[in-house]
C-alpha cells in the first residue's frame, strides 16, 4: 500500500514537471523504512530530501504531499453548533492547535458536505465550512478575548490584538483547507484529485495567460534561468575552442623525431559568438512574452558578439540603449514601456507597417552574420502584411526565427498574418513558456 502510494505520488510530481529519477525513488522508499510513518512531518522531510533537487519544486511537492499523504480528522459531528463555535474560539484564544484540528474536522464533517457525487473543487467545501462558522463574528469575539488578555502596552506590533487575530484566523483557514482536501481525497482518490489540480512548475506557465502572482514568480526565476543558460553557453564555447588537432604543425614537429608524431599540437579556435537582432511586439496581448524574451537575451548579452533590440506595435523603435549600460533590468523594461516610440497612427499591432519602417530605418542592422529573432503572435488586425518588406531584410540574415507565444493550433487563424512571413523564416517556434524559450535559446545560440 505504501509503495503504491509513493509511486502514484512520484507519477503526479512528474506530471507536474518535477524531475524525479529512478535512484531518487529508491532513496525515498528506503527513507520511509526508517522514519515514523505516523509522524507526517518526518515523512514529508524524508520525501522532500530524497525526491526534490530544485527548491522551486517545493510548492508543488507540498501541494501533492497533502493529496497523497492527507491526514483527515474524522470526529464526532454531534456537538451543537453554538458549542462548536465557542470551542473553536477558545482553542484559537489558547493557541491549542491540536484541539483546533479536531474541531475543524467536526466543522468540515457537519458543514462542508464533501461528496464524490459533486463535481466541484475543494474551494467550494472550504467556503461552505467558513461561511457556516461565521468568520466575521469569530474575528470580533477573538479580538475581544485577545484585548481582554493584553496588558494594553504591547511589547511589539506582533502582540497587537488585530495582528494576532489575523494570524490565528489564517491558521484556521489553512486547517480547513487541509481537512477539506483530506475528505476530497478520501471521496475521489488521490490520483484523481492530483490530476484536477493542474499543478506545474513556474517555467511551464503559459506567459500570455499568467496571473499576476504567476508573473511575479516568473520574474523571480528568470535571473536564475539566465545564469544557468550562461553557464551552459560558456561551457559549450569552451569545449568547442579547445583541443583541435593542428595536423600540419604536428607533422612539422615530427621531423625532429624521424616522422613519429610524439607530440601532437592542438589549435585553440575561438568560436564565433552570434550576433543577434531582436524585433519584439510589445502590444497588450503579447507584452509579457516580449518582456521575458528581452530580459533573457539581455542577461545573456555577454555571450553574444552583439545584441540589438527593437520594440514595436504599429511603429518601431530601437531600445538597445534603454536596456544597456549596466542598468537594473526592471527599471530598463519600464523605460521601454514608457519611452519607446512604438505607437504610430493606429496604436494597434500592424506588422506590415512595422516591417516597412524597420526596413527603411534599420535595415542595415541585418547582415549575413546576424541571427534575427522576431517575437510576436503575427496578429496584424487585418492590415496589409507587406511580406516583401519582411522578405527584403529577413533574407539577408544568417537565419531568421519567429517565436510565437500562441498555441500552434491558433496560427494562421483570424487576423494572423503568419503564413505571409513563414517562407522566409528558418523556423517558426511555438514559445508559450519560459521552458520553451530556454530550449530555443540553448539550441539556437
Amino acid at each position: 500500500m505504501l509503495t503504491s502510494t509513493l509511486l502514484a505520488f512520484v507519477s503526479a510530481l512528474r506530471s507536474a514537471g518535477v524531475g524525479v529519477g529512478p535512484s531518487s525513488v529508491i532513496d525515498a522508499a528506503a527513507s520511509l523504512s526508517v522514519v515514523d510513518l505516523l509522524d507526517r512531518r518526518s515523512v514529508r522531510a524524508a520525501l522532500a530530501a530524497t525526491l526534490i533537487k530544485d527548491p522551486s519544486s517545493l510548492a508543488i511537492f507540498d501541494r501533492l504531499f497533502e493529496v497523497f499523504f492527507a491526514a483527515g480528522s474524522h470526529q464526532d459531528p454531534s456537538v451543537a453548533e453554538e458549542a462548536l463555535f465557542d470551542s473553536i474560539r477558545d482553542a484559537l484564544l489558547d493557541e491549542d492547535w491540536e484541539r483546533l484540528g479536531e474541531l475543524v474536522g467536526q466543522a468540515v464533517e457537519r458543514f462542508g458536505g464533501v461528496s464524490s457525487e459533486r463535481p466541484v473543487s475543494g474551494v467550494y467545501y472550504a467556503y461552505r465550512t467558513s461561511r457556516a462558522l461565521d468568520l466575521d463574528r469569530l474575528r470580533f469575539e477573538l479580538l475581544a478575548g485577545l484585548a481582554s488578555r493584553s496588558d494594553n502596552e504591547a511589547a511589539s506590533a506582533f502582540d497587537d490584538p488585530e495582528y494576532q487575530a489575523g494570524q490565528r484566523l489564517q491558521e484556521l483557514s489553512s486547517l480547513i483547507d487541509r481537512e477539506v482536501l483530506a475528505r476530497v481525497v478520501e471521496a475521489r482518490g488521490a490520483e484523481e484529485v492530483a490530476r484536477t489540480l493542474g499543478l506545474h512548475l513556474p517555467e511551464d506557465t503559459e506567459i500570455m495567460h499568467a496571473s499576476r502572482e504567476e508573473l511575479r514568480e516568473l520574474r523571480r526565476i528568470i535571473t536564475p534561468l539566465a545564469v544557468k543558460l550562461t553557464a551552459k553557453l560558456e561551457r559549450r564555447h569552451r569545449d568547442k575552442s579547445a583541443g583541435r588537432l593542428d595536423f600540419r604543425a604536428t607533422i612539422r614537429r615530427s621531423l625532429s623525431t624521424g616522422g613519429v608524431p610524439l607530440e601532437p599540437i592542438t589549435r585553440n579556435d575561438r568560436p564565433m559568438r552570434p550576433e543577434v537582432v531582436l524585433l519584439a511586439d510589445v502590444s497588450g496581448s503579447v507584452a509579457s512574452f516580449a518582456r521575458f524574451t528581452m530580459q533573457l537575451l539581455f542577461a545573456l548579452s555577454r555571450e553574444l558578439r552583439r545584441l540589438r533590440s527593437f520594440a514595436f506595435i504599429d511603429e518601431v523603435d530601437e531600445v538597445t540603449e534603454l536596456l544597456g549600460g549596466g542598468r537594473d533590468i526592471e527599471t530598463a523594461l519600464r523605460d521601454v514601456a514608457q519611452s519607446a516610440k512604438v505607437v504610430g497612427l493606429v496604436g494597434h499591432s500592424d506588422y506590415g507597417a512595422t516591417f516597412r519602417h524597420f526596413n527603411e530605418r534599420y535595415g542595415d542592422s541585418i547582415s549575413a552574420s546576424t541571427t534575427l529573432i522576431i517575437c510576436g503572435d503575427a496578429r496584424s488586425n487585418y492590415h496589409d502584411p507587406e511580406e516583401m518588406q519582411f522578405r527584403s531584410f529577413a533574407e539577408r540574415a544568417k537565419a531568421t526565427y519567429w517565436l510565437n507565444p500562441e498555441p500552434q493550433g491558433y496560427w494562421d487563424t483570424g487576423d494572423s498574418a503568419l503564413a505571409s512571413y513563414r517562407p522566409w523564416c528558418a523556423a517558426v517556434v511555438e514559445c508559450r513558456t519560459l521552458r520553451q524559450l530556454e530550449r530555443f535559446v540553448e539550441q539556437v545560440l
